[in-house]
């Protein structure tokens, strides 16, 4: 297994990420993890410019897609510096959410995350690599968007995707924003 992940950041390519938790552990199965996750975004976009096209929290990964492009600039913002911010706030945070879940349940609801909490330290919150790919058409982008809606309904979660609000189908289908606000229009290409 080659040891650096190669990425690609060209100009105009929106990239479609998987992000999975250390050792495939849920720690997105609690709402508060989910919504440190959602504020991630939030501030990875204010900080970097980024904009976000679409995503989706599971129990143990989520899925990405975002146009790291700031708008006015011809430079995209490298998908490693997106990844860094995000995954660096996202773990930091998470940890101290789940800290409190466990002082107010005295454990996280399953033997391995309680494992992970109990064990010695460091303690990871992210699997190391995940995947990245690079998105160049407009069919392919709708494709990605509807397998990250899909996804809740494909491991019964839900039976409908209306029904999972930790995603952007929401956003879409019925312009809710309570969540957060996806930065796309859905024009092509994105400008």
């Amino acid at each position: 297994m080659p040891s650096k992940l190669r990425r690609y950041d060209e100009y105009g390519h929106v990239h479609f990420l998987t992000i999975s938790c250390y050792r495939r552990l849920q720690f997105f199965r609690h709402d508060l993890v989910k919504q440190v996750f959602v504020d991630g975004m939030d501030r990875t976009r204010s900080k970097l410019g980024v904009r976000w096209v679409g995503y989706v929290v599971m129990p143990e990964h989520v899925h990405l897609l975002v146009f790291p492009m700031v708008k006015g600039t011809d430079e995209p913002v490298a998908i490693s510096t997106v990844l860094q911010d995000l995954k660096q706030y996202v773990g930091r945070h998470g940890k101290e959410a789940l800290r409190l879940i466990w002082r107010e349940g005295q454990g996280l609801g399953s033997r391995p995350m309680d494992a992970w909490a109990l064990g010695v330290a460091p303690k990871p919150f992210w699997k190391t690599r995940g995947y990245d790919f690079n998105v160049t058409t407009e069919k392919t982008l709708h494709a990605k968007l509807d397998y990250m809606h899909r996804n809740p309904i494909t491991r019964r979660l839900v039976e409908r995707a209306d029904q999972w609000i930790w995603s952007s189908y929401r956003h879409y289908e019925f312009n809710d924003d309570s969540v957060i606000v996806m930065d796309w229009d859905r024009s092509w290409p994105i400008v």
